[in-house]
């Protein structure tokens, strides 16, 4: 604008020297329609100057009015998605002190950007999870746009309802280049919907691609046999393949102990006494047993007892066997030199009813209190 102003002024001032070189007064005529300007040389660049001075001035007011709106319109906008930068920022560190009611209160009545809506309704339907409202959770779900809607799948899975992202993940699934991640996702989702028929023809392409660890695989079959029949326990197991029932035995044997079918598993349980790195296990199994009847478990047990008598593991093991059987005496005993401050979360019900089985009401009163007072 300002070049264009110059260049007329400097043409003007050409013209209003011009007459001089040429020795004329020099005179300007321009007739338009019925209107006639005339004037001199000088007359008329002095016009165009005068001309251009007021189109600059009004140039920089314009632009100066302008950069005052701007400004302000700049202003009003940069507080508005200043809070709103705020509440996602405040929502995330709230989530990574698990600080769920501060969370919701940072998000639940303010908006944020654009990009991080899905991530602002994921967020509340976290918090609302870990408040035990699940409908709630879904219905923040919900409004998680659809292409989104799988990386929240963990979310789906924890507020018990799946079939929203079932069919496309098993689309996913079933493609030959799926993701590690996609593949255990759709077993997470067989689990939770107890598709067993569908898991059982799954779980090969699981162990073949390595997708989940001894405890993911761990926590698959404590859901797939507690969900079987007592009577159809046995049959389950031994129709997996060969390379599953070593992940798969645990929890199969687990089941077989709650059920109380003790006298069908002894002899597997009995070959566990006889492997160090199965001491944990063979605890964890009979801690869940109903009453049953394996008299040679306890009694290997109980010689291994007695030349390793500092092995908790089997001590916690004999000890709800004990239960088992109905010795509770003997229970209450192991219990007192077996039980401590990190197995009592597992231990402390089958302490309890050792206790109070063994006319020792108050000893199971004040492991209670112990225990309420550590957490």
């Amino acid at each position: 604008m300002i070049r264009f102003l110059l260049l007329i002024i400097a043409i003007a001032v050409c013209l209003g020297i011009a007459p001089f070189f040429i020795d004329q007064k020099g005179y300007v005529l321009i007739a338009f329609n019925k209107t006639t300007i005339e004037g001199t040389i000088w007359g008329v660049a002095a016009l165009i100057v005068l001309g251009c001075g007021i189109a600059y001035l009004g140039y920089k007011l314009v632009r100066y009015l302008w950069s005052l709106y701007s400004h302000t319109r700049h202003r009003f906008f940069a507080r508005s998605e200043e809070r709103k930068q705020a509440a996602i920022e405040q929502g995330v560190w709230s989530l990574i002190n698990n600080d769920y009611a501060e969370l919701e209160l940072a998000l639940d009545n303010n908006s944020v950007a654009e990009p991080w809506t899905d991530i602002r309704y994921a967020l509340l339907a976290k918090a609302a999870l870990a408040n035990n409202n699940s409908e709630k959770a879904i219905s923040y779900l919900d409004k998680i746009n659809q292409a989104n809607q799988l990386k929240v799948a963990n979310l789906w899975l924890a507020s018990g309802e799946c079939s929203t992202i079932f069919a496309e993940l098993k689309t996913l699934a079933e493609r030959k280049k799926a993701t590690n991640l996609e593949l255990k996702m759709y077993a997470q989702v067989l689990v939770q919907e107890q598709k067993w028929s569908a898991l059982d023809d799954f779980m090969p392409r699981l162990l073949r691609k390595k997708v989940l660890t001894e405890k993911e695989w761990q926590q698959v079959f404590d859901r797939y046999f507690a969900a079987q029949a007592d009577t159809s326990l046995t049959e389950r197991f031994e129709q997996l393949t060969k390379n599953l029932k070593p992940m798969a035995e645990v929890s199969y044997l687990k089941a077989m102990a709650r059920a109380g079918k003790l006298n069908k598993i002894e002899l597997s349980l009995i070959k566990m006494i006889k492997k160090p790195l199965q001491h944990k296990d063979l605890a964890r199994i009979l801690r869940t047993s109903a009453a049953g009847d394996a008299l040679k478990l306890q009694a290997s047990l109980q010689d291994v007892l007695k030349k390793d008598t500092e092995n908790t593991d089997l001590l916690l093991a004999l000890a709800c066997l004990a239960n088992a059987h109905g010795e509770y005496d003997l229970a209450a005993r192991v219990f007192d030199k077996a039980l401590n401050a990190t197995n009592r979360d597992d231990y402390l019900q089958q302490a309890v009813l050792s206790y109070s089985k063994s006319g020792q009401p108050d000893k199971a009163l004040v492991r209670i209190n112990n225990f309420m007072t550590a957490s």
